[in-house]
């Protein structure tokens, strides 16, 4: 009896013995028209969901498929018959992977993208499941993208609500993973992006972490992947400085991609020398950037305004470009695939460091110990531009350069460089630091202050509180902060960097890289007031002189003064408007807290902290009066002082370059010691 069954099975699975109605809905009464097929052209039930939409959507489309079986799946045709068809004959549980390609075509033809998008998002979710798990083979995948690639294989659906594959009669076909990027893109011609319908949250994770890689292997791009930024400039600058900048650099990171990345250090060293070897540093007075698809010949309408670009072998910058955006762009370069921010971090630690006045000592011990990384090998070659850029080199560039646009500008190659700028970094000299390029063209003046900004009147206040009493805010368990209702006029010191850098900056840049080691850099101590001193507004000294300080207890002060602020600030206007652009890491911008979210309506807050009752004065850094000045009404300076009963009094000091010349704060500049050398004329 066994044998004889066995005979009959095997009989069966070597012909067409299922019959498979070409019509759904017939009983089992009825005499309905068919075809018989082997167990290998179908399968019990779909998962996806195609066949039931091709059975919702055909009968409005009937005739055109009509002499075709309408569907291979057997759940529908024989329900009760599951363990027969798929134990005893060997059908499949679900469609051949390869089979999906054929209903995805019958399904394009009696339906639109718009209709069934979600069932081709779910198809290529089983395709992705499939590639995971190791069912869908390589030679599946291959054949899926060869098939995509024939003009007659139109089973992807658009945004335009058309059916397209990938050949090129269509256009370039893309996914949207990047909604500003494709709402900038949505009009272009010559352009179309997938369409998988309304996704859930749950499905779009989906898409971008499971899908994309499907997708990628099939040969469709995702839009970010294939966009490219295209440098627009006005006009050559002297370059000197920045390269110079990028070649002191270029050592630290190629030390700290050393020590933090070895693998890919191995992978992209050579890759990296040779970069090097065509980079070129290029400054421009004024640099935007479109988006381009160069593959296509695509190019976005629309123009951002930025201040450093790596294009190809040319970084772009403008004077202006803080280092922080520098370094970010340069490691673009140097770790493709790695994220920079860590790297762009580390090097404008550094170099807020040597800005502020650090010796190469100091600097190399905050390295070493603080951020654990070691020297390079001696046989390592040490990275470093093939040459710095004159200014007539830089004209040749940009006059050269075809994917990148000049606008209205004359003939680069008459730039000439600006007499004072130093070829090495750091800068040795005040003049040489950028910001100063205004006064050494015009005999030392400085830049007239921008009306808009500044405004007239006969008066500014000092804003210390908006309420007429004293009023404190708790902010925790350990600190009370309260609003001073009278401030008195302190002084705010400019220094020389080369004698003394900004001692809050350099506080908040070790701060955040949790250092613990005091450096020894100077400080101003009060030597003596002045006797008799008959208004308490006075600033005047008998002497200010340096003096030793605490290089860990400035750290503690300045962001402990940052912190208290912050929160300060979120107490009168919320949590959802005031940023600390310090509070993950220092940024180097310069100031310290942003209120708003419109651009025309910000205010920038720089913190000033101390722990001394008595102290009247502050030091502020050459970039932080910069931004004073163009930033006007909406900058402010808060005074944070710490008291050790752990409660802090703020106050506010609005448009500090207003102030100052309505005599409601006052600057002063300290002279350094006397050094050998110096001429005394009596």
């Amino acid at each position: 009896m066994a044998n004889s069954k066995q005979k009959i099975m095997e009989a069966l699975r070597s012909g067409a013995f299922i019959f498979v109605p070409y019509s759904p809905g017939s009983t089992a009464e009825d005499v309905v028209p068919g075809v018989l097929l082997s167990r290998q052209e179908v399968y019990w039930h779909d998962s996806t969901g195609s066949m039931d939409q091709m059975k919702t959507i055909r009968p409005q489309n009937g005739p055109d498929l009509t002499n075709c079986p309408f569907s291979k799946m057997l759940c529908y045709v024989y329900p009760g018959l599951h363990d027969f068809f798929v134990n005893e004959c060997g059908v499949e549980e679900a469609p051949p992977f390869r089979c999906y390609l054929q209903i995805l075509m019958q399904l394009a033809t009696v339906a639109l993208p718009s209709q069934v998008a979600k069932t081709v998002f779910q198809v290529f979710l089983n395709w992705t499941e499939g590639l995971k798990h190791g069912l869908l083979s390589s030679e599946d995948v291959e054949y899926f993208k060869e098939s995509l690639l024939k003009m007659q294989f139109k089973v992807l659906p658009t945004a335009q609500d058309k059916w397209v594959s990938l050949h090129p009669s269509f256009g370039f076909v893309c996914w949207g993973d990047d909604e500003k990027l494709k709402k900038e893109f949505k009009y272009h011609d010559n352009i179309d992006f997938l369409y998988f319908g309304d996704l859930s949250d749950e499905e779009k994770e989906m898409l971008l972490a499971k899908v994309s890689i499907l997708m990628q292997r099939l040969g469709i791009p995702a839009l970010s992947e294939v966009v490219t930024r295209e440098a627009i400039y006005y006009g050559p600058a002297d370059s000197d400085f920045k390269a110079s900048l990028v070649n002191w650099a270029l050592p630290y990171a190629q030390r700290y991609i050393y020590n933090v990345h070895p693998d890919k250090y191995l992978q992209c060293k050579q890759s990296a020398v040779e970069n090097l070897s065509r980079l070129r540093i290029v400054v421009v007075e004024k640099l935007f950037y479109r988006n381009v698809i160069k593959s296509s010949d695509i190019a976005s309408k629309k123009r951002f305004e930025c201040s450093c670009l790596l294009q190809d072998n040319i970084l772009y910058t403008t004077q202006e470009s803080d280092s922080h955006s520098i370094f970010m762009e340069l490691s673009d370069l140097l770790v493709d695939g790695v994220s920079g921010l860590h790297l762009a971090n580390f090097l404008h630690m550094i170099t807020t460091m040597a800005e502020s006045g650090s010796s190469e000592e100091q600097t190399e011990f905050f390295i070493l110990n603080s951020q654990k990384v070691q020297k390079l090998p001696n046989e390592e070659l040490v990275w470093s531009l093939s040459s710095a850029l004159s200014s007539t080199e830089n004209g040749d560039i940009l006059m050269t350069t075809s994917a990148s646009t000049m606008v209205d500008e004359p003939n680069p190659s008459q730039a000439k460089r600006k007499p004072g700028i130093n070829l090495n970094w750091p800068p040795v000299d005040w003049k040489t630091a950028p910001g100063f390029s205004y006064a050494r063209a015009n005999r030392l003046k400085t830049q007239a202050c921008d009306s808009q900004q500044m405004g007239k009147g006969d008066e500014a206040e000092v804003v210390v509180a908006e309420t007429d009493h004293m009023a404190s805010i708790e902010i925790n368990a350990d600190w009370i902060v309260e609003d001073d209702p009278a401030g008195t006029t302190p002084a705010v010191t400019l220094q020389d960097p080369e004698i003394s850098g900004d001692l809050s900056d350099r506080a908040n840049n070790m701060a955040a890289s949790d250092m613990n080691v005091v450096f020894d850099f100077v400080d101003l101590v009060t030597a003596s007031d002045v006797p008799n001193s008959g208004s308490s507004n006075s600033i005047e000294r008998d002497q200010l002189s340096f003096g030793t300080a605490n290089a860990q207890q400035a750290l503690l002060t300045g962001r402990l003064g940052e912190f208290v602020a912050f929160k300060y600030f979120v107490g009168k206007f919320g949590g959802t408007c005031v940023k600390w652009v310090n509070e993950a890491y220092e940024t180097g911008l310069p100031y310290d807290i942003v209120i708003g979210d419109e651009e025309k309506s910000k205010e920038y807050i720089e913190v000033k902290a101390t722990k001394s009752s008595r102290k009247n004065w502050s030091i502020i850094s050459v970039r932080e009066w910069q931004c004073a000045f163009e930033k006007g009404e909406s900058f402010s300076i808060a005074h944070v002082v710490l008291s050790d009963n752990n409660v802090a009094r703020v106050t506010i000091y609005k448009n500090p370059i207003r102030l100052c010349q309505l005599g409601k704060l006052q600057l002063a500049v300290l002279m350094p010691k006397q050094q050998k050398g110096t001429s005394i004329i009596s």
